[in-house]
């Protein structure tokens, strides 16, 4: 496909919550699939985090192509195709694997550079240690106060991070876009369509919401120990995590619309 018929469409505002709902529907049409594949997912990425910092390196290296990996499973559950043991590594078979890989630094780097502002922005101890080595950190209040900056500036710094690689590796692999390209195309798809994506995300936080009250309220009424927590989080979180990457799909789907339908009857490139 050549860089000039790829063009985002710009979709209506409520859109962004049709996306949580399409994908919902994705993952119940093959809820086991899905719980299998991201426990899966999980192990593998446990067993990386033991590796100390190479290990989290490289998760996050190959966290676009991952990415395109549930994008290409969300894909073939919702056109009724089979699905092959090896899709979530798909995007790493494709002839753009390097590309992903190259994406996968470009994010790597980006967190990195998150982390070294915050420490040099909002760091209470790093900028007293640059202007006056000899000062000692007050407590309580002011620490908090510097907690609370941090939070909000890694929020704020994220946002344009997830704008620039949100469609990326989609557009790496179905668009045979450069990494570089694909980032761009990302961020300005996203920016075109910014209330369908407010509205998705005003969607997800009314639905955690509702999960915090409802397994508040269970904790509460039936004194749920520890261990029956864990039992009681992790099918939820299966649930979260298996239609947050379903809903990823459905918001390719509607703004690179014809990108998807070119690659309707194949399970990656």
């Amino acid at each position: 496909m050549e860089m000039n018929k790829i063009q985002p469409n710009v979709v209506a505002i409520f859109d962004g919550r049709d996306w949580l709902l399409h994908g919902y529907d994705i993952f119940k049409k093959q809820p086991l699939v899905w719980i299998l594949t991201l426990l899966a997912y999980w192990t593998a990425m446990f067993l990386f985090g033991l590796i100390p910092i190479v290990g989290l390196l490289v998760s996050l290296v190959i966290s676009p192509g991952i990415a395109f990996g549930f994008i290409c499973l969300a894909k073939a559950i919702d056109q009724n195709q089979a699905v092959p043991p090896r899709i979530i590594i798909s995007g790493f078979t494709s002839s753009k694997k390097f590309d992903l890989i190259l994406l996968g630094f470009y994010y790597c780097g980006s967190l990195f550079l998150i982390f070294v502002l915050i420490m040099l922005l909002n760091d209470k101890s790093v900028i007293d240690l640059v202007n006056n080595p000899d000062s000692q950190i007050n407590s309580g209040t002011q620490s908090e106060s510097f907690f609370n900056i941090k939070i909000m500036t890694v929020l704020i710094l994220y946002v344009p991070i997830q704008m620039i690689f949100w469609f990326a590796p989609q557009l790496v692999v179905w668009g045979n876009l450069n990494s570089i390209k694909a980032m761009f195309y990302s961020f300005f798809a996203v920016l075109l369509n910014w209330k369908s994506f407010l509205t998705y995300l005003l969607t997800w936080i009314m639905v955690m919401l509702g999960i915090s009250i409802f397994i508040a309220l269970l904790i509460s009424l039936f004194k749920i120990d520890q261990g029956s927590l864990f039992i009681l989080f992790l099918p939820i979180s299966l649930l979260i995590m298996g239609v947050a990457h379903c809903s990823y799909y459905a918001s390719t789907k509607t703004i690179f619309s014809d990108l998807v339908a070119k690659h309707s009857n194949t399970n990656t490139n």
